[in-house]
């Protein structure tokens, strides 16, 4: 290996465990690494359940990652274990309110929630952010289900190079008697899990060419 090689290997760790410190610092703690993907997890002050966060580098547009999380229709493609979902509002290019149902393990019931989202663009930063936002009382419970409660975001970051670093984090109570410990030791998998659908499905073609007047 040249000396080149050796410090551009040097900074790539350097900045790198600089990410993964300052995540530490901010009460996450490092889980794991696996193909790109890094994983954190945090303690709730509100509830037994951890909370998770997901972080990776894809090439790609903001325009086609927000093409991807505002089809509704498709969200069973990529998010962990969605059953069914079904867009319940769409207000402008930047509310979303849409219900979904997550596949369970028996012999537990399966769960549902209304989401809402709200998309937001900084201009000066080049970055998106979207709230998520679970909204337990927005319509009534379907019989056999049960709701969930919580919330999270999506913070995008465009880079020069035609590439997006994108962090996702959610804290949701799944309610209905699933004990935190297994909870927890699964709060992995949906990050991951998510993480890498999003990077197949914001190349598909129905994906590409899109554009939405908030982002300027």
């Amino acid at each position: 290996m040249n000396r080149s090689n050796v410090f551009f290997l040097v900074i790539v760790l350097l900045v790198t465990g600089n990410i993964l410190m300052s995540q530490v610092a901010d009460g996450w703690e490092f889980s794991k690494s696996r193909n790109g993907i890094d994983i954190f997890t945090s303690k709730s002050e509100t509830s037994d359940f951890k909370a998770f966060m997901a972080r990776m580098t894809i090439t790609g547009t903001i325009e086609s990652f927000v093409a991807v999380l505002q089809d509704i229709d498709g969200l069973p493609d990529w998010g962990y274990n969605i059953k069914s979902s079904r867009l319940l509002v769409q207000a402008g290019d930047t509310i979303q309110i849409y219900w979904a149902e997550a596949s369970v393990p028996y012999p537990f019931s399966n769960r549902d929630g209304v989401y809402r989202n709200t998309f937001r663009w900084d201009r000066q930063s080049r970055q998106l952010k979207v709230d998520i936002n679970l909204l337990p009382d927005y319509i009534e419970v379907k019989e056999n289900l049960v709701r969930v409660k919580g919330n999270g975001d999506w913070l995008v970051k465009t880079m020069t190079n035609g590439r997006l670093d994108i962090t996702f984090r959610m804290e949701v109570d799944p309610g209905g008697g699933i004990p935190a410990w297994l909870v927890n030791t699964f709060i992995e998998d949906t990050p991951y899990v998510t993480m890498v659908n999003i990077r197949e499905m914001i190349n598909k073609t129905k994906y590409q060419g899109k554009r939405f007047g908030f982002i300027r």
